[in-house]
């Protein structure tokens, strides 16, 4: 019986000491870009995440919002409960987030305060600036696009900067590598 018990404190001793997982865990950094749709976003962030050297993971909401069969016909919300549990999971397990999406440009949307409260430190946003005509240019080159001109047309009012003191708006006129250039100098990435 005592030699279980000693195995059992010896255990979780070891359980107590920081490993360099969780060590890692603390400098984790949220990158969020956003903007309208057709900008630039997912290029953006796959190149971010291809030129880090540190863990990090994408997480992209259009893969949630766009990956459900025949949903029901209420807004559930559930592309961004999937994405904040990716994006808080991903941070908790020691990765760098970059997250794609465009999302309500409310200050105070319920879906960055969960995040912000679960990780209150080392969160970056982007906000990538275009014209309705300039993204609507950018949007035809795209091999198989998931919303119409149409559509793209009716949610732009809803992407637009959230006027977070820590936002940065990346100009319509910066070319692809000053855009990442930018990025990985504010975040350190």
């Amino acid at each position: 019986m005592r030699a279980h018990r000693k195995r059992a404190v010896k255990s979780r001793s070891k359980v107590d000491k920081p490993s360099s997982r969780q060590a890692t865990r603390k400098a984790t950094k949220l990158i969020i870009i956003r903007g309208p749709s057709g900008v630039g976003k997912s290029t953006v962030s796959k190149l971010l995440l291809q030129r880090t050297s540190r863990p990090a993971v994408l997480v992209d909401l259009d893969h949630y919002r766009f990956g459900f069969v025949n949903p029901p016909r209420v807004d559930h919300g559930l592309e961004y409960r999937m994405s904040a549990s990716a994006i808080l999971t991903a941070l908790r397990s020691g990765f760098d987030v970059i997250f794609d999406g465009q999302f309500t440009s409310e200050a105070h949307d319920p879906f960055l305060a969960r995040i912000f409260r679960a990780h209150p430190r080392q969160n970056y946003l982007f906000y990538l600036d275009a014209s309705l005509p300039e993204t609507l240019a950018r949007h035809s080159t795209k091999f198989n696009p998931r919303i119409g001109a149409e559509k793209m047309a009716e949610v732009y009012p809803l992407a637009s900067p959230l006027g977070r003191p820590n936002e940065v708006v990346v100009p319509e006129g910066s070319t692809l590598e000053q855009t990442i250039s930018l990025i990985r100098h504010v975040t350190g990435i």
